[in-house]
């Protein structure tokens, strides 16, 4: 059934792909979970499953691939525990619940998920559905970057945006930088060619941090080199 469920999809029928993997799903499979949940994910835009009265709608569709995910990640995909962590945090297909988020991303973070374990910081830096602690923040975006190298970026940048957190507590630097995700969706169609997921404006949003605090050390070192004038060589005492 894998083998015929894989063919079909490689020939492009896509409902018969789905129906195959959905009947493994039912029988426990994980594999069958997951494939099925990404088409249902992938394919949205076609009719390709059945719901309660005809075709399958967005919250149907939605519901159905939060389901399949949430079996595969109960058997150890730390993918699908990822994607449900996300479900949870944007509301897709669910009620929007920071709390469940972060248990899926906990589940996420046991088996070595670096994206998880950024995604715990980043919850703990902002105090979404976890306590405010920029200490623990931190830990996580550190264990980040050593379970994945390619984090190193993203993990630098989430550095600097605590460093300004930490420095400039209450300040208008940190308010913009708070901003910025809720300014998203209104530049998103300007963006679209540049941004093609919402994990880019959070870097985006990091960038921002980064100019930011080098704005801020230039500034502190040109007051500093004014409050302290150095006299020119041969200069009288």
């Amino acid at each position: 059934m894998s083998r015929w469920a894989l063919e079909s999809y490689l020939k492009g029928d896509i409902g018969k792909a789905l129906l195959l993997y959905s009947r493994m799903a039912d029988l426990g499979y994980e594999v069958a979970q997951s494939n099925a949940a990404w088409i249902l994910d992938r394919y949205g835009d076609e009719h390709i499953c059945m719901g309660e009265s005809g075709f399958c709608s967005d919250m149907e569709r939605h519901l159905r691939a939060h389901a399949l995910w949430w079996q595969a990640s109960e058997q150890g995909n730390e993918h699908a525990a990822l994607l449900i962590g996300d479900a949870y945090y944007y509301g897709r297909g669910v009620g929007r619940d920071y709390e469940r988020a972060a248990e899926a991303y906990m589940h996420a973070q046991s088996q070595s998920n670096a994206q998880a374990m950024f995604n715990l910081g980043y919850m703990h830096e902002h105090g979404h559905g976890l306590p405010l602690d920029l200490h623990l923040a931190k830990r996580y975006y550190d264990q980040a970057v050593e379970v994945d190298s390619a984090a190193k970026l993203p993990v630098m940048l989430a550095l600097t945006s605590l460093w300004i957190r930490k420095n400039y507590a209450g300040s208008f630097m940190v308010n913009f930088i708070d901003s910025l995700p809720e300014m998203y969706p209104v530049v998103e169609e300007w963006v679209e060619d540049v941004l093609m997921d919402e994990g880019n404006a959070t870097i985006l949003t990091l960038f921002a941090c980064l100019v930011t605090v080098l704005y801020l050390r230039e500034r502190q070192r040109r007051q500093v080199v004014a409050d302290n004038p150095q006299q020119p060589d041969g200069a009288p005492n």
